[in-house]
């Protein structure tokens, strides 16, 4: 393995040959993980006040106000 050769265009643990091995286990906590959200908290909503915030370019959320009752 060569880290730094150019060009370099991998996409290590994102796609191909290359793929991250745990990411069919972290989909499965998640949806575990959901599921039992779900069945103790079936109602909720974004919370009024607080805005919701992207974080950089990555698929994902740097805060997701809930509010529930």
């Amino acid at each position: 393995m060569i880290l730094d050769r150019t060009p370099n265009r991998h996409l290590a643990f994102g796609a191909g040959p290359h793929r991250c091995q745990g990411a069919h286990l972290a989909r499965l906590q998640m949806r575990v993980a959901f599921e039992e959200w779900h069945k103790r908290i079936p109602e909720y909503w974004l919370g009024d006040d607080l805005p919701i915030t992207e974080h950089g370019g990555q698929l994902g959320l740097e805060r997701l106000p809930l509010a529930w009752r």
